[in-house]
């Protein structure tokens, strides 16, 4: 073993040593990288809650015999009385309704133009009672101001009987504040509305 020297250290060894500690430390991530990741992480939190599926309120469940083979022929929308909604908001929702039942039970929807339907099929006509898109200003300075609302009925009507045999109420809003809150729209929040009405007609397993 050898004893420790008593000799200075020379400058060009504590040039050395220093260099060794610092090759030893863990590379600094730039602050900006940060801040970056933190602002994507909140932003793609605020997509999720816009788009998140909210449980319906079943008013009038359907039949278990009817519900786990659900054929639709139609989706519809259309607009309660004292609710301002223009054409192109009612087929922009039916559209993105008709989308997310395709896309999570591709045999439910039957094609458009498809023969005349069978026994046992229905439609969708989904009642808008409430399209709020809130105020982004009051949002963007305080959470839970300035909320966006989306509310209505889903009724399945049987295609040849022409009578309501299910009903559902979905009700979708959007209450996040700050920036993120004043730059989402309703219609971000549509699409959690469509997600949710999709969802309500799903087959319970």
């Amino acid at each position: 073993m050898t004893a420790p020297s008593d000799q200075p250290e020379t400058p060009a060894g504590v040039t050395c040593r220093l260099a060794q500690r610092r090759s030893h430390r863990p590379p600094r991530i730039p602050r900006q990288f940060v801040r970056a990741a933190l602002c994507l992480l909140l932003l793609a939190s605020v997509a999720a809650c816009a788009n998140s599926v909210a449980p319906p309120n079943v008013v009038q469940g359907l039949p278990q015999d009817r519900g786990a083979s659900l054929r639709l022929v139609d989706v519809s929308t259309e607009a309660a009385r004292g609710v301002a909604m223009t054409p192109e908001d009612l087929d922009r929702i039916a559209q993105q309704v008709r989308a997310e039942i395709s896309a999570s039970s591709p045999d439910m929807l039957l094609p458009a133009g498809a023969p005349p339907p069978p026994p046992q099929t229905m439609r969708m006509k989904i009642v808008l009672t409430r399209y709020d898109e809130g105020n982004a200003f009051a949002r963007f300075m305080l959470a839970g101001l300035g909320q966006i609302y989306i509310e209505g009925d889903v009724l399945l009507i049987d295609s040849q009987t022409m009578q309501t045999v299910a009903k559902y109420q979905v009700a979708k809003d959007f209450s996040f504040g700050g920036m993120y809150g004043g730059i989402t729209t309703i219609r971000d929040v549509e699409k959690g509305f469509a997600r949710s009405v999709a969802a309500a007609v799903q087959p319970k397993t």
